[in-house]
């Protein structure tokens, strides 16, 4: 634990200097990929695609198929180690039950205009790239999902980003890119508003005696999340385990449509996959999850 809370300080400090460590980047350009758990092709994830998963593991039993992932069938390896068989069948399940039961919609219809939505193994992750013991990347089979809009030129709207498929997790740090003309005015949390990081330095400045001793600063904090709404970023560092399993709300980005925006603009929302990660409470850093990054239409 006494790592746990050392990689969760290192956290807040991290996002103390992200201020210097990023500058405005433009919005890369990727080759569409297929929607992860998307077996159908539909756009969607749904119980059927769950069960074209589970069949092609079958039909491997009795020796009809080879349930290795291929190009044709690879969008339902959900956790990525080469297969298709019974636990992606079930990760695909489950992600479609919180689109049933939870405010977790996968905006189909508009998503679709967004050409970055794709399996993240954690291979770009800038500090380092820490594998699990086993070969494969810790924490497979989560769903890291940005929300989709769409708003009338100077509106403004409020973006979701929900994650869900695992359990546990002492905290995580997540940054979002959005398209230069947007500006993010605010982030929520499930904790509520989120501090800004002003706040802190705050109370680093009201009690020094924090900034060296890192389990005293997390046992003060206990559960705390900050924001950095220039640079779109969000610290969850928790001294109580973050349960995403059923669902769990990361963040609410709210931003402003500019004045002079075209009817049928498409902005573009993705994650930073070089600076997102996730602390479980294993001890082993996590980076590989499902990603469905938005948009933002303007009507």
């Amino acid at each position: 634990m006494k790592n746990v809370k050392s990689r969760l300080s290192a956290i807040l400090t991290a996002s103390a200097a992200a201020m210097t460590l990023f500058s405005a980047m433009p919005v890369s350009a990727a080759e569409s990929i297929p929607l992860m758990g998307d077996m159908d092709a539909d756009c969607k994830v749904t119980a059927n695609d769950a069960q074209l998963a589970l069949d092609v593991y079958v039909e491997s039993l009795v020796g009809n198929t080879d349930n290795t992932a291929n190009a044709e069938n690879g969008s339902g390896d959900i956790d990525m180690n080469g297969i298709i068989d019974v636990a992606d069948a079930q990760n695909i399940l489950n992600y479609f039950c919180q689109t049933l039961i939870g405010e977790h919609p996968l905006w189909a219809s508009i998503r679709e205009l967004s050409g970055f939505i794709s399996y993240n193994d954690g291979s770009n992750y800038s500090p380092n790239g820490t594998h699990h013991s086993s070969g494969y990347f810790n924490l497979q089979g989560m769903y890291l999902e940005v929300g989709c809009q769409s708003a009338a030129p100077g509106e403004t709207v409020q973006v979701p980003v929900y994650m869900s498929g695992v359990d546990e997790l002492a905290g995580f740090q997540l940054r979002m890119e959005a398209d230069a003309r947007l500006e993010c005015s605010e982030i929520h949390s499930e904790a509520g508003l989120a501090s800004t990081m002003d706040e802190y330095h705050a109370l680093i400045e009201e009690h020094p005696e924090l900034k060296d001793d890192r389990d005293l600063l997390l046992e003060y904090l206990d559960r705390s999340v900050f924001a950095n709404t220039t640079q779109a970023i969000v610290t969850w560092a928790s001294g109580k385990p973050i349960d995403p399993r059923d669902g769990f709300l990361a963040g609410v980005y709210t931003y402003t449509i500019p004045e002079d925006a075209e009817p049928g603009t498409v902005y573009e929302l993705h994650v930073d996959t070089s600076y997102t990660k996730f602390v479980p409470l294993s001890g082993t850093d996590a980076f590989a999850y499902t990603l469905l990054d938005g948009v933002i239409v303007v009507e």
